[in-house]
């Protein structure tokens, strides 16, 4: 697992949803940036 700045993880347990636990917010926050920079190229000098 990654090591994270001191304080992330009581951050994290504290916006936890009901039933949900530290891995399922880590996959789907790893999901979401995924499909961010996977996403179509915007605008920008070294982009199409």
């Amino acid at each position: 697992m990654a090591r994270f700045p001191e304080g992330t993880l009581g951050r994290i347990k504290a916006v936890l949803r009901d039933g949900e636990n530290q891995s399922d917010f880590m996959r789907e926050a790893v999901e979401l940036e995924l499909r961010r920079r996977e996403g179509p190229p915007v605008g920008g000098p070294d982009r199409s």
